[in-house]
């Protein structure tokens, strides 16, 4: 096969023979980022890549994007997570790329900001957080950039643009975010794709990781702050992480091919600068920006297991009681609880019937006034204890903050929901109904992760998702309600993050003279276990 024909069927002969470089006037290389040979290479339908920063992945997939719309005529489109193309993505990285390769610009037909037109075919560069930009245009490929971080409806919605290609291509790379969502969900179902290494001591053959596991994998020595062999303990250089090869953990799984991009096989990034990471950010950050790992917190996991530990059955007084209302276009999902925990929760099709549990309950309500904020807001004129919650961005302690002349609330949404889980997770907020009928509530606390999001700035933000198309009203009917007690039973309290101090019993509630009230619900577990085995 001669050179050209070489360039119109491979992105990596493409590059290699016209020598192009980066949006920064670098060339780009295959050497150092020997790993990304054989990942341009794989023309497989579906891909997806768990990956660090930092190691040039989209650079490396912009020049397939030109590639695949010049020299094959497929339609591609690549999404971001924001809606801000223009200046994060298509000035400071997209257009110099294109500048800076003159080859590249040779072929263009069309370059508008968000399209980029190689003849008949186009290149979409889309926002993937806003449900409009998902209409209007059909594709061969679809580049999903940091899933993670993107609206999954959206998502969902672009992924119905490949219906009437014959082509279907589907590229997913994403930071990670939590275990079991966004990419590292579709991660677990590929066939997991390792750089393997040799160590040319000993000759051990396998992969590096941070930590040193039974596997005997290569790993981080954070004592001599170098790559270690898993066997003899002897430095790997840089050569050797170089000359590594993808391996397959599951080579009969042929419906995803899978590739896990950690910065443990750049040459470029010494053990120090990992050691370094790993002492100076968070732990959520190292997983998923140096070592392209999921990760979630313990006490923020609210999955079945959290949610059975915290059920104790029992027929609780119901005075004193909030409910919390999240709505839909259909109806109403409500959750009821005492300072003694959740004593009821359902879905109801009218606020009539959310009232009447109001009146009967004799109850604080706080509920989302979104998106249908007519009757909300009448409920609340008409109820000097019915509140309104917004969700906004806090300073200082306080994740909530009350407006209490015009019956709002305002939640700190990341740091309010936090709270919620780590009191379920605990043993803090307690379940009183029984097992079999907390099945509804599993699932939607199931449906949400919680992961980071790392801000123009750098600096890095956690926030909660919601799992494509799946529904999730019930930790937020609980939220609301967990403020509503708050409000019910401290008069004007705050919202109080959870302590780091192991020792202490976690307190949520802080009165406004300084005293606080304990709603720490671990004395009632222990009483009510011990009853069920009297």
């Amino acid at each position: 096969m001669n050179t050209k024909s070489l360039e119109d069927t491979s992105t990596l002969a493409w590059i290699h023979f016209n020598r192009f470089v980066t949006e920064r006037g670098e060339p780009i290389e295959f050497e150092e980022h020997r790993w990304a040979i054989d990942y341009l290479a794989d023309n497989h339908p579906h891909k997806v890549s768990p990956k660090a920063a930092q190691a040039g992945m989209t650079v490396l997939e912009f020049m397939d994007d030109f590639h695949l719309v010049g020299k094959r005529g497929f339609e591609v489109a690549h999404t971001f997570h924001t809606t801000d193309i223009l200046q994060k993505i298509v000035r400071p990285k997209v257009n110099p790329l294109i500048n800076n390769n003159p080859k590249i610009r040779e072929m263009m037909t069309v370059d508008s900001e968000g399209l980029k037109g190689f003849g008949k075919s186009f290149l979409h560069i889309i926002g993937a957080n806003a449900e409009s930009q998902a209409i209007s245009f059909s594709a061969d490929v679809l580049k999903i950039d940091e899933k993670d971080r993107s609206n999954p409806t959206v998502v969902e919605m672009l992924e119905s643009r490949l219906k009437h290609s014959k082509v279907k291509w589907i590229r997913e790379f994403s930071n990670p975010s939590a275990l079991g969502f966004g990419v590292d969900a579709a991660w677990r179902e590929s066939d997991m794709r390792h750089w393997f290494v040799r160590c040319r001591h000993c000759n051990h053959y396998w992969y590096i990781d941070f930590e040193q596991s039974d596997e005997k994998n290569h790993y981080v020595d954070r004592v001599r702050r170098i790559y270690a062999c898993g066997k003899c303990g002897k430095e790997l250089s840089n050569h050797d992480r170089i000359m590594g090869e993808w391996i397959a953990k599951y080579p009969s799984r042929d419906r995803i091919h899978g590739y896990w991009i950690s910065q443990l096989m750049c040459a470029w990034i010494s053990a120090d600068e990992i050691v370094n990471d790993y002492e100076d950010k968070s732990t959520e950050y190292f997983h998923n920006f140096v070592l392209g790992k999921a990760y979630t917190p313990t006490d923020m996991v609210v999955d079945r297991a959290a949610i059975l530990r915290a059920c104790a059955p029992s027929n609780i007084s119901k005075t004193h009681v909030a409910i919390g209302v999240d709505q839909d276009a259909g109806g109403q999902y409500y959750v009821a609880m005492t300072s003694q925990g959740v004593f009821a929760h359902g879905y109801v099709d009218s606020w009539d019937k959310i009232e009447h549990l109001k009146l009967m309950y004799n109850a604080v309500v706080v509920c989302d006034p979104n998106p249908y904020s007519a009757i909300p807001k009448q409920m609340a004129n008409k109820y000097n204890d019915w509140y309104l919650c917004y969700f906004k961005n806090l300073d200082g302690l306080s994740a909530i903050k009350w407006k209490e002349e015009e019956q709002v609330v305002y939640a700190d949404r990341t740091r309010s929901i936090d709270i919620v889980a780590n009191e379920i997770v605990n043993g803090r907020l307690l379940f009183r109904e029984r097992a079999h009928q907390l099945e509804d509530i599993i699932a939607h606390w199931t449906n949400i992760y919680r992961t980071t999001k790392e801000e123009p700035d750098g600096r890095v933000k956690s926030i909660w998702m919601k799992k494509e198309n799946k529904q999730s009203d019930y930790p937020f009917s609980m939220l609301y309600a967990r403020i509503g007690l708050m409000q019910l039973m401290a008069g004007g309290s705050e919202f109080i993050e959870p302590s780091n101090e192991s020792e202490r019993p976690v307190t949520n509630i802080s009165v406004k003279d300084e005293s606080t009230l304990n709603v720490d619900f671990r004395d009632i577990l222990s009483e009510t276990y011990a009853e069920m085995e009297e």
